[in-house]
Protein backbone atom coordinates (compact mmCIF):
# COMPACT_ATOMS: atom_id res chain seq x y z
CA UNK A 1 0.00 0.00 0.00
CA UNK A 2 2.75 2.46 0.83
CA UNK A 3 5.80 3.24 -1.18
CA UNK A 4 8.85 1.73 0.45
CA UNK A 5 10.65 4.14 2.71
CA UNK A 6 14.19 4.66 1.55
CA UNK A 7 16.68 5.93 4.10
CA UNK A 8 17.41 9.54 3.25
CA UNK A 9 20.58 11.46 3.83
CA UNK A 10 18.59 14.65 4.25
CA UNK A 11 19.57 16.65 7.30
CA UNK A 12 16.70 17.95 9.43
CA UNK A 13 16.89 20.70 12.01
CA UNK A 14 14.79 21.02 15.14
CA UNK A 15 14.95 23.53 17.95
CA UNK A 16 13.65 24.04 21.47
CA UNK A 17 14.15 21.89 24.54
CA UNK A 18 11.24 19.48 23.99
CA UNK A 19 12.12 18.73 20.36
CA UNK A 20 15.82 18.43 20.97
CA UNK A 21 15.48 16.33 24.11
CA UNK A 22 13.24 13.87 22.23
CA UNK A 23 15.79 13.51 19.44
CA UNK A 24 18.77 13.16 21.77
CA UNK A 25 17.09 10.50 23.90
CA UNK A 26 16.13 8.40 20.88
CA UNK A 27 18.66 6.05 19.32
CA UNK A 28 17.15 5.83 15.83
CA UNK A 29 18.48 9.16 14.59
CA UNK A 30 22.02 10.21 13.73
CA UNK A 31 22.99 13.44 15.46
CA UNK A 32 25.09 15.62 13.20
CA UNK A 33 25.44 18.76 15.30
CA UNK A 34 24.17 20.34 18.51
CA UNK A 35 24.35 24.13 18.56
CA UNK A 36 24.07 25.82 21.95
CA UNK A 37 23.81 29.43 22.95
CA UNK A 38 26.20 30.03 25.83
CA UNK A 39 24.50 30.70 29.12
CA UNK A 40 21.07 29.34 28.16
CA UNK A 41 19.19 26.74 30.23
CA UNK A 42 19.36 24.18 27.42
CA UNK A 43 22.97 23.46 28.40
CA UNK A 44 21.88 21.55 31.50
CA UNK A 45 19.50 19.42 29.43
CA UNK A 46 22.28 17.70 27.48
CA UNK A 47 25.38 18.03 29.64
CA UNK A 48 24.86 14.46 30.91
CA UNK A 49 24.67 13.04 27.38
CA UNK A 50 28.39 12.36 27.11
CA UNK A 51 28.09 10.49 23.83
CA UNK A 52 27.25 13.80 22.14
CA UNK A 53 30.13 15.90 23.49
CA UNK A 54 31.94 15.83 20.14
CA UNK A 55 28.78 17.06 18.37
CA UNK A 56 28.35 20.22 20.46
CA UNK A 57 29.10 23.65 19.05
CA UNK A 58 28.83 26.72 21.29
CA UNK A 59 27.96 30.18 20.01
CA UNK A 60 27.94 33.34 22.06
CA UNK A 61 24.45 34.69 22.65
CA UNK A 62 24.78 37.53 20.14
CA UNK A 63 25.91 35.32 17.28
CA UNK A 64 23.35 32.66 18.14
CA UNK A 65 20.55 35.24 18.03
CA UNK A 66 21.82 36.60 14.73
CA UNK A 67 21.63 33.13 13.16
CA UNK A 68 18.49 31.77 14.83
CA UNK A 69 16.76 34.76 16.41
CA UNK A 70 13.51 34.36 14.44
CA UNK A 71 13.02 30.84 15.88
CA UNK A 72 11.85 29.90 19.37
CA UNK A 73 15.00 27.94 20.07
CA UNK A 74 15.38 28.22 23.86
CA UNK A 75 19.08 28.30 23.07
CA UNK A 76 19.40 24.90 21.40
CA UNK A 77 19.45 23.60 17.81
CA UNK A 78 19.93 19.99 16.73
CA UNK A 79 20.75 18.88 13.19
CA UNK A 80 20.12 15.20 12.51
CA UNK A 81 19.50 12.59 9.85
CA UNK A 82 17.36 9.48 10.02
CA UNK A 83 14.13 7.80 9.04
CA UNK A 84 11.25 10.05 10.04
CA UNK A 85 8.66 8.27 7.88
CA UNK A 86 7.73 4.64 8.43
CA UNK A 87 6.58 1.93 6.03
CA UNK A 88 2.83 1.33 6.28
CA UNK A 89 3.40 -2.34 5.50
CA UNK A 90 4.93 -2.61 8.98
CA UNK A 91 1.77 -1.44 10.75
CA UNK A 92 0.42 -3.93 13.29
CA UNK A 93 -3.30 -4.70 12.93
CA UNK A 94 -3.61 -6.78 16.10
CA UNK A 95 -4.48 -4.03 18.61
CA UNK A 96 -8.13 -4.13 19.71
CA UNK A 97 -8.64 -0.38 20.07
CA UNK A 98 -6.61 1.00 17.21
CA UNK A 99 -6.91 4.45 15.65
CA UNK A 100 -5.28 5.93 12.59
CA UNK A 101 -5.65 9.52 11.45
CA UNK A 102 -5.77 10.21 7.71
CA UNK A 103 -4.92 13.73 6.54
CA UNK A 104 -6.40 14.56 3.14
CA UNK A 105 -4.91 17.63 1.45
CA UNK A 106 -3.52 19.18 4.64
CA UNK A 107 -0.81 21.45 3.28
CA UNK A 108 0.00 23.95 6.02
CA UNK A 109 3.13 22.81 7.93
CA UNK A 110 2.02 24.56 11.13
CA UNK A 111 -1.26 22.64 11.14
CA UNK A 112 0.52 19.40 10.29
CA UNK A 113 3.00 19.81 13.15
CA UNK A 114 0.26 20.65 15.63
CA UNK A 115 -1.80 17.65 14.49
CA UNK A 116 1.19 15.35 15.06
CA UNK A 117 1.60 16.76 18.56
CA UNK A 118 -2.12 16.41 19.38
CA UNK A 119 -2.25 12.87 17.97
CA UNK A 120 0.66 11.74 20.12
CA UNK A 121 -0.99 13.23 23.22
CA UNK A 122 -4.29 11.51 22.37
CA UNK A 123 -2.63 8.11 22.01
CA UNK A 124 -3.44 7.24 18.42
CA UNK A 125 -1.44 4.67 16.49
CA UNK A 126 -0.31 6.56 13.41
CA UNK A 127 -0.92 9.30 10.87
CA UNK A 128 -1.40 8.62 7.17
CA UNK A 129 -1.01 11.32 4.52
CA UNK A 130 -0.54 11.30 0.75
CA UNK A 131 2.74 11.93 -1.00
CA UNK A 132 1.16 14.39 -3.43
CA UNK A 133 -1.01 17.45 -2.78
CA UNK A 134 -0.06 17.45 0.88
CA UNK A 135 2.45 18.82 3.36
CA UNK A 136 5.90 17.26 3.33
CA UNK A 137 8.14 16.49 6.27
CA UNK A 138 10.06 19.69 6.93
CA UNK A 139 11.91 21.41 9.75
CA UNK A 140 8.80 23.45 10.50
CA UNK A 141 6.52 20.40 10.74
CA UNK A 142 8.95 18.59 13.03
CA UNK A 143 9.62 21.56 15.28
CA UNK A 144 5.96 22.50 15.69
CA UNK A 145 5.28 18.90 16.76
CA UNK A 146 7.39 19.57 19.88
CA UNK A 147 9.16 16.21 19.59
CA UNK A 148 5.96 14.18 19.08
CA UNK A 149 7.15 12.97 15.66
CA UNK A 150 9.76 10.81 17.40
CA UNK A 151 7.07 8.52 18.85
CA UNK A 152 4.21 9.04 16.38
CA UNK A 153 4.33 6.71 13.34
CA UNK A 154 4.04 8.79 10.17
CA UNK A 155 2.99 6.95 7.01
CA UNK A 156 3.23 8.61 3.61
CA UNK A 157 1.22 6.71 0.97
CA UNK A 158 0.69 7.06 -2.75
CA UNK A 159 -3.08 6.54 -2.89
CA UNK A 160 -5.40 7.37 0.01
CA UNK A 161 -8.39 5.47 -1.41
CA UNK A 162 -6.40 2.25 -1.85
CA UNK A 163 -5.13 2.65 1.69
CA UNK A 164 -8.70 3.06 2.98
CA UNK A 165 -9.78 -0.11 1.18
CA UNK A 166 -6.83 -1.94 2.70
CA UNK A 167 -7.85 -0.73 6.16
CA UNK A 168 -11.42 -1.94 5.59
CA UNK A 169 -10.08 -5.35 4.64
CA UNK A 170 -8.43 -5.35 8.06
CA UNK A 171 -11.69 -4.57 9.90
CA UNK A 172 -11.32 -0.80 10.25
CA UNK A 173 -14.33 1.51 10.24
CA UNK A 174 -13.75 4.78 8.40
CA UNK A 175 -15.05 8.06 9.83
CA UNK A 176 -14.80 11.30 7.87
CA UNK A 177 -14.93 14.62 9.72
CA UNK A 178 -17.21 16.58 7.41
CA UNK A 179 -20.18 18.84 8.10
CA UNK A 180 -23.06 17.54 6.00
CA UNK A 181 -26.79 16.80 6.13
CA UNK A 182 -26.20 13.12 6.86
CA UNK A 183 -23.37 13.62 9.32
CA UNK A 184 -23.73 12.52 12.93
CA UNK A 185 -22.57 14.59 15.88
CA UNK A 186 -18.91 13.84 16.47
CA UNK A 187 -19.57 12.72 20.05
CA UNK A 188 -22.44 10.37 19.08
CA UNK A 189 -20.16 8.08 17.07
CA UNK A 190 -18.66 4.98 18.67
CA UNK A 191 -14.87 5.18 18.31
CA UNK A 192 -14.09 1.91 20.10
CA UNK A 193 -12.40 -0.82 18.09
CA UNK A 194 -10.48 -0.27 14.88
CA UNK A 195 -11.12 3.24 13.56
CA UNK A 196 -9.58 5.45 10.90
CA UNK A 197 -10.55 9.13 11.08
CA UNK A 198 -10.20 11.31 8.00
CA UNK A 199 -9.87 15.10 8.08
CA UNK A 200 -9.54 17.41 5.11
CA UNK A 201 -8.21 20.89 4.55
CA UNK A 202 -10.06 23.91 5.89
CA UNK A 203 -10.54 25.24 2.39
CA UNK A 204 -11.82 22.23 0.45
CA UNK A 205 -12.49 19.56 3.06
CA UNK A 206 -12.24 15.87 2.25
CA UNK A 207 -12.12 15.05 -1.45
CA UNK A 208 -15.34 13.58 -2.85
CA UNK A 209 -13.90 10.18 -3.78
CA UNK A 210 -12.28 9.85 -0.37
CA UNK A 211 -15.54 10.87 1.34
CA UNK A 212 -17.41 8.20 -0.59
CA UNK A 213 -15.23 5.56 1.05
CA UNK A 214 -16.24 6.63 4.56
CA UNK A 215 -18.61 4.45 6.58
CA UNK A 216 -19.75 7.42 8.69
CA UNK A 217 -19.32 11.17 8.63
CA UNK A 218 -19.06 13.28 11.77
CA UNK A 219 -19.72 16.97 12.29
CA UNK A 220 -18.76 19.43 15.00
CA UNK A 221 -21.47 22.14 15.08
CA UNK A 222 -20.35 25.70 15.77
CA UNK A 223 -22.05 28.05 18.23
CA UNK A 224 -20.29 31.30 17.34
CA UNK A 225 -20.23 33.47 14.25
CA UNK A 226 -17.24 31.62 12.75
CA UNK A 227 -18.52 28.58 10.87
CA UNK A 228 -15.48 26.31 11.02
CA UNK A 229 -12.74 25.19 13.37
CA UNK A 230 -9.06 25.26 12.57
CA UNK A 231 -8.30 21.72 11.38
CA UNK A 232 -5.89 21.04 14.24
CA UNK A 233 -8.58 22.11 16.74
CA UNK A 234 -11.13 19.82 15.06
CA UNK A 235 -8.65 16.93 15.22
CA UNK A 236 -8.14 17.60 18.92
CA UNK A 237 -11.90 17.47 19.60
CA UNK A 238 -12.50 14.16 17.85
CA UNK A 239 -9.35 12.38 19.05
CA UNK A 240 -9.93 13.27 22.67
CA UNK A 241 -13.58 12.20 22.37
CA UNK A 242 -12.27 8.81 21.27
CA UNK A 243 -9.89 8.75 24.23
CA UNK A 244 -12.75 9.64 26.59
CA UNK A 245 -14.82 6.75 25.24
CA UNK A 246 -11.98 4.28 25.68
CA UNK A 247 -11.33 5.40 29.24
CA UNK A 248 -15.05 5.28 30.07
CA UNK A 249 -15.29 1.75 28.70
CA UNK A 250 -12.31 0.63 30.80
CA UNK A 251 -13.92 2.10 33.94
CA UNK A 252 -17.08 0.03 33.55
Amino acid sequence: MAKKNIESNKTFQVYGINNCSSILKNQKFIIKEIILSKGKQSYSKIIELKEYYDKIKYLNAKLFDEKFGILRTQGIIVNFTGKVLRDFQEFEFTKQNSCLLILDQIKDPQNAGQIIRTSECAGIDGIIFPKHDSFSISNTVLSVSQGAFVNMPLFQVININKTIRYLKENDFWIVGLENGLNSQLWNDINYLGKIAIIVGSEGSGIRKKVLENCDFTASIPMQGSINSLNVSAAVSAILFERLRQIQSFKDK
